[in-house]
């Protein structure tokens, strides 16, 4: 997901029940500082023991493959939320791909692909479908 704020500024929203605005996707706009310094020469993390901290570490390791697209960028948070759906895409073909067998008979496994948009209090929030894919039992792409 990707926030929008009054201004119109992406990467960031006004919260209810907060005095000020955030960070709108936080894990997101902190994986992309870590896949910046990864590009520009710093060092790769380790894993991490605390869950928490794993989970954070796979966002950043899960966008590393899009760093130049994102250092190159005209607006790096419009960007981000569209390389993180790249990357959540390419899991969830692997996760179709190891698991459609569990389907049983003819069925499908239906995936709608898209970013959540928040906004401010006072204004709707919106989602951006990007894709609508047809699996079947075996993990293959249903063609129309």
């Amino acid at each position: 997901h990707v926030g929008v704020d009054h201004d119109g500024s992406i990467g960031t929203v006004e919260r209810r029940g907060r005095a000020n605005g955030g960070a709108c996707c936080g894990s997101a706009v902190a994986a992309s500082g870590y896949v910046s310094g990864v590009f520009n020469g710093g060092e790769k993390g380790s894993i991490p023991d605390d869950a928490l901290d794993a989970q954070q570490a796979m966002v950043g390791e899960s966008l590393l493959p899009y760093a130049e697209r994102l250092e190159k960028a005209e607006d790096k948070m419009k960007e981000l939320p569209f390389a993180l759906y790249d990357a959540q895409t390419d899991l969830m073909k692997e996760i179709i791909s190891k698991s459609a067998g569990g389907v049983a008979g003819d069925g499908k496994i239906a995936v709608l692909g898209g970013i959540q948009i928040n906004t401010p209090p006072g204004f709707s929030d919106y989602y951006l479908p990007l894709s609508f894919d047809l699996y079947d039992n075996k993990g293959n792409l249903v063609e129309d």
